[in-house]
């Protein structure tokens, strides 16, 4: 494999110009809010307003619970009104609540403000995939690592700002950063307003999905009845995958959750091990999700990288698990094995979710597909941390194999569903791609207005 220039790298990540650049642009801005308010949604509370660690948590997990209803409805609003809309919509409370934060005062408030932010994020995701589907038509999957990458960036630029805020700890200094969250959020609107207003797309006047699951039903013809509101939970293949894939996507809270408490509390590494991590982390995501991530085009790539996917978290837990017991040298190495090994296999499973994501749903109810899909992933990660503090810690290295092993059966799924899935599309999708040449032909993509 060879090395690019840094040039070549940096072009790397940048999308043609038009709609998908102001896309990922949007994306990137939106990104560098979030990291500036991620490291201080519970600091804020608890340092300045004055709530209990308790409290705070109830107030985030119930706000996040309510929240995981609203994903399919919004994915399914974002096919009926069109996605950039929905967007806008989404972004534009996520920057109001984030100022409300300036409100709370009690935890009733911080109950009603984080219900509204979670529900705006709820409705973010899936209509800004089915935005991306129409911005970005036969390079969907490519447009989408590009942003995943930079959206990495965005993330680390964000909690940097957010580090010097928080070493500052004056009221004054986290209203700032919150103001900033906010205004980052109005930035991306604006950004949006660059991109064309998409249309609904026609849909089919039959049923797009077989019947018997044994074969792709061809599309006689088109019209403008509504989507089916239970047309994603009707295909079989997506749902399977759903399954698969929203459980795989805890393994993005080992990170997150399992890593920095494993290490202070259960290894001799040195504290600062735990930025070590996540430097390695968002370096390799940055510099390979692109070159690994566009090779993952088909339905076919897809299952190869949800496998690829397992095998390599299985090994980076098996890595992970002998930390404890050896001296602070030894675990330092491992840990840098564990996290390559770790973020491989995020960069593969992101890679395989796109694929999936965008292969098998029709482009006309991509975002009631994403939002069925948000849905099972978002249960799948409120419970993740139950799973990996109280159980997987609980049992030690042996608990770290266990969850290598779990991810790994996952995995292997992969090939074996994107059949499952390219044998059930229906025949105008059935080149393994699963985009239709409805998806991105002029008259279905003519914006109803120019872009601003």
């Amino acid at each position: 494999m060879s090395v690019p220039s840094p040039l070549t790298f940096v072009k790397s990540l940048i999308p043609d110009a038009g709609a998908p650049r102001m896309y990922v642009t949007s994306s990137f801005v939106s990104t560098v809010g979030g990291g500036i308010m991620m490291p201080i949604s519970v600091l804020y509370f608890t340092r300045i307003v004055g709530l209990s660690s308790a409290r705070v948590g109830l107030a985030f997990t119930v706000s996040s619970l309510v929240a995981i209803l609203m994903s399919a409805p919004a994915g399914a609003l974002a096919d009926r009104v069109g996605p950039r809309r929905v967007v806008m919509g989404s972004l534009t409370v996520l920057g109001a609540s984030g100022l409300a934060y300036l409100l709370v005062h009690n935890f009733w408030t911080l109950l009603a403000v984080n219900a509204a932010m979670n529900i705006s994020f709820a409705a973010y995701f899936p209509s800004v995939g089915a935005l991306l589907r129409r911005v970005g038509g036969e390079q969907t999957v490519t447009i989408r690592s590009q942003s995943r990458a930079v959206a990495n960036i965005g993330v680390a630029l964000g909690s940097l700002v957010s580090g010097v805020g928080i070493q500052i700890g004056s009221a004054a200094a986290y209203h700032v950063l919150i103001v900033l969250f906010a205004g980052a959020q109005s930035a991306a609107v604006l950004l949006l307003l660059r991109v064309p207003d998409y249309r609904p797309l026609p849909r089919p006047a039959k049923n797009p999905l077989p019947a018997d699951g044994a074969g792709p039903v061809p599309v006689t013809g088109a019209g403008e009845a509504p989507v089916p509101k239970g047309l994603a939970l009707r295909d079989g293949a997506f749902l399977a995958y759903a399954l698969v894939g929203g459980v795989m996507a805890v393994q993005a809270l080992i990170l997150e959750i399992m890593i920095p408490v494993w290490i202070v509390d259960r290894t001799d590494a040195p504290s600062w091990a735990v930025t070590l991590a996540f430097v390695i982390n968002t370096a390799l995501v940055v510099l390979l999700q692109v070159r690994l991530g566009g090779s993952v085009q088909t339905l076919a790539d897809g299952g190869v990288a949800l496998r690829r996917a397992g095998i390599a978290v299985m090994l980076g837990c098996a890595a992970l698990s002998v930390m404890a017991g050896v001296p602070a040298w030894a675990a330092l190495l491992v840990l840098v094995a564990g996290m390559v090994l770790l973020t491989l296999g995020e960069i593969w499973y992101a890679s395989g979710t796109f694929a999936f994501e965008y292969g098998l749903p029709p482009a006309y109810a991509q975002g009631q597909y994403q939002g069925v899909s948000g849905t099972v992933t978002g249960a799948a990660r409120a419970g993740a941390p139950v799973l990996l503090l109280g159980v997987v810690l609980g049992f030690g290295s042996l608990g770290w194999l266990g969850l290598g092993a779990i991810m790994v059966l996952l995995g292997l799924t992969g090939p074996a569903l994107a059949r499952f899935g390219a044998r059930t599309r229906p025949a105008d999708t059935a080149d393994g791609t699963g985009l239709p040449a409805s998806a991105t032909a002029p008259a279905a993509n003519s914006p109803v207005g120019d872009p601003a």
